[in-house]
């Protein structure tokens, strides 16, 4: 028994952990517990504006079944409802038409049916008080055919007719007022008739209950149209059941804390936090605490403006901003999951209970979210952003419009205005405040990208001052990287940022790398291979500190942290175990000549370390490549000294993907450097005269083809 308490202990402790803390792994720099925060901020933060929407909004003019209404309510949207009043007045007025049901009595009927032939074929009177019947015999033959002739006449016609004596006698007399007989022979025949004849149906009021149900239920339900704009009921008219619950379908709250609906609410926000964090730690650059915070504060603020807008039952479009920032901000995959469902659940507290505008909502956060990936593409400048956006804001309009129309919701031309004039506001907004996010939560954005890029920046123009030897070596960098980025659908603009500042830490010790150097003045000459290792791998460590004084962000940082891995200088190594083999001295620890890394744990940073080593390589060939397959094969070796010394464990790069990476290095420095292949010089008997090469008679395929060393700018 204590085995299974304390298993289940376990388990409960194991299903909280799932829940609060999430399954997947913790993203970088943000703990499960920081998760949770987010998780547990979202959901009450949720159902508090449900609850505050309700109290200040709607419990002031809320309405209850069987008191007046506190206002006049209009319809939302089109409606047609069943109207119960005039439905049941329509079958009352049916039922009413069956006044009575009357039965037949068979048995009745049959002995009338015998009477009446028994009199017309034999004269039979045997039905008749012996008075009756010895007066119609006393008649005089004529006058008793006369008699019994009418009476079997009147009687065969209405035997079966009446349910009491009173009304047969009114037939009867009906009957004999206009004969052409003598009065006696008249009343002989309504005393015969009276004898003859006995009521032969009865009221069967059990049955006309039935029918009048019968006839009332064959009566439809009477339909109602209500136009959006239409009076649903009037300021102090009562609210009936019927009533109140037709404003609940329009989404109109009542008297009562909607605990139902707040509920609902709660749990969707909490599954879908549950999601984004996991997913969020399943990104390749996982989000930073600051930009769960980031993230939280652009969901809180279209919430609160949704729910603001609402009480007028206006969208207010917020999704338009919230789409904006994250995406210029976010990864494309991660941004699409936050803008769509943090959008929806917006529009639920927005518009509770409105069915009609929550699919409106529904439908225009996936346009926000699909259409970004369209007009969010370029964004070279804060125009073309204010325009991108712009754009987003049309086709959400458009769309509102369309499904408006579709649901029979208003559309009027002050709706179109309004939407207009909402989305140059966001538009602008957009624009306007994204800086401020990218200086408080250490975010980046392609206009924060396009600044760092440009060459007027400080750090920029102290490496063209200070060390121009690498400030062109990151341009080169930087140009090979973003041309092999855009053709593998990879950030480009960012990869050339961070090209541009990865080597800033050379700035402190220029002169210690071959690039700054003068002609034959190898400082590495005159110092140990410890010292030149220490040096060089400095740079990594100051171009941190270099950019914690200029407050770079964060993702630029790790350019300049990841671009070498933990990459060793083979050269220095062997230079240091050549010179301790010389003196006779103790082991040579190769840790003392590796980069302290991390390796590239992203794929952006990795290719710039691919960019990096590659251009070194070209840089220090002894001889120029001859053409295409000595380059592809310079790549490929660097490629596999990369995977041979684990610098992309980190990375999710496929064999597939360094392929591609390998095939579009080779084609951009094809591109860029011209290598063709190099055609050997004549013999000296075969070349033509100057004057011949000076009259243009020198063949194109017999010049020399320039070098990959002879591209290089600056020499």
């Amino acid at each position: 028994m204590r085995a299974m308490a304390e298993l289940h202990r376990h388990s409960y402790r194991r299903l909280f952990q799932l829940l609060m803390l999430g399954a997947g792994r913790p993203s970088d720099g943000a703990p499960v517990v920081f998760l949770s925060l987010f998780r547990l901020v979202l959901v009450v933060s949720a159902g508090l504006i449900v609850l505050l929407r309700w109290y200040f909004v709607d419990l002031g003019e809320s309405y209850m079944a069987g008191y007046p209404a506190p206002r006049t309510y209009i319809a939302r949207s089109s409606i047609r409802f069943a109207d119960k009043a005039a439905t049941n007045e329509l079958r009352s007025m049916a039922a009413d038409q069956i006044v009575n049901v009357r039965v037949r009595n068979y048995g009745l009927t049959q002995l009338v049916v015998q009477r009446i032939s028994a009199l017309k074929n034999d004269g039979s009177l045997d039905f008749a008080p012996p008075e009756l019947a010895s007066v119609i015999r006393g008649l005089p033959e004529a006058d008793r055919t006369q008699v019994i002739g009418a009476a079997v006449d009147i009687a065969e016609k209405n035997y079966d007719r009446f349910a009491s004596k009173s009304e047969q006698a009114a037939m009867i007399w009906d009957h004999l007022r206009y004969a052409e007989m003598p009065q006696a022979n008249k009343n002989v025949v309504f005393q015969l008739l009276d004898a003859l004849l006995l009521p032969t149906v009865a009221d069967d009021a059990e049955m006309a209950e039935r029918l009048r149900e019968d006839v009332s239920s064959r009566v439809t339900s009477a339909p109602t149209d209500i136009r959006v704009g239409g009076i649903l009921v009037q300021k102090g008219q009562l609210v009936t059941p019927d009533i109140a619950a037709l404003l609940r379908e329009q989404g109109y709250s009542g008297a009562n804390v909607p605990w139902k609906y707040m509920s609902f609410v709660v749990i969707s926000t909490f599954a879908w936090s549950f999601w984004v964090t996991w997913l969020g730690g399943k990104q390749e650059s996982p989000p930073s605490n600051g930009e769960w915070v980031y993230i939280t504060l652009l969901l809180l603020i279209d919430w609160v403006v949704q729910a603001w807008f609402g009480k007028w039952d206006v969208d207010s479009l917020s999704v338009l901003a919230m789409t904006g920032w994250i995406f210029l901000t976010l990864q494309p995959a991660f941004a699409f999951q936050i803008a769509l469902g943090g959008g929806i659940i917006g529009y639920l507290l927005a518009f509770q209970g409105m069915t009609s505008m929550i699919s409106v909502g529904f439908i225009l956060c996936v346009v926000a979210v699909g259409a970004s990936f369209i007009f969010m593409r370029e964004a070279s400048s804060r125009i073309m952003i204010w325009r991108n956006i712009f754009s987003l804001g049309l086709s959400l309009t458009c769309a509102s419009l369309f499904v408006r129309w579709g649901l029979g919701l208003a559309v009027s031309w002050e709706l179109v205005g309004t939407y207009l004039l909402l989305c140059a506001l966001w538009s602008s907004l957009v624009v306007a405040v994204i800086p401020l996010w990218e200086a408080i939560f250490d975010i980046i954005s392609p206009l924060r990208l396009l600044e760092l890029s440009h060459q007027s920046q400080p750090l920029m123009k102290r490496l063209q001052l200070e060390a121009p030897g690498t400030y062109h070596h990151t341009v080169t960098v930087g140009t090979l990287a973003e041309a092999v980025a855009d053709r593998l659908g990879m950030n480009g603009l960012l990869i050339k940022t961070g090209a541009y500042y990865h080597d800033i830490g050379k700035l402190k010790r220029p002169h210690y790398f071959v690039e700054n150097q003068s002609f034959g003045n190898n400082i590495h000459d005159r110092i140990t291979p410890f010292e030149s290792a220490k040096m060089i791998k400095s740079h990594v460590t100051d171009g941190l500190k270099l950019a914690d004084e200029y407050r770079l962000p964060r993702a630029i940082k790790d350019f300049i942290a990841e671009h070498h891995g933990r990459t060793c200088m083979t050269y220095f190594y062997k230079k240091a175990l050549a010179a301790g083999e010389e003196e006779g001295g103790g082991d040579v620890d190769k840790a003392d000549f590796c980069y302290p890394g991390p390796t590239p744990q992203h794929p952006e940073t990795a290719l710039l370390m691919l960019a990096d080593s590659v251009e070194a390589a070209l840089k220090g060939l002894k001889d120029p490549l001859a053409g295409r397959p000595e380059l592809d094969k310079l790549v490929e070796d660097v490629i596999n000294s990369k995977i041979m010394t684990g610098q992309f464990v980190d990375v999710d790069f496929t064999l597939k993907d360094l392929n591609s990476i390998r095939t579009a290095m080779v084609d951009v420095l094809m591109s860029m450097y011209h290598t063709r292949e190099v055609k050997p010089l004549p013999k000296q008997e075969e070349r033509k005269e100057p004057e011949q090469a000076a009259r243009g008679d020198q063949k194109p395929e017999e010049a020399r083809a320039p070098s990959l060393r002879d591209a290089e700018p600056g020499h």
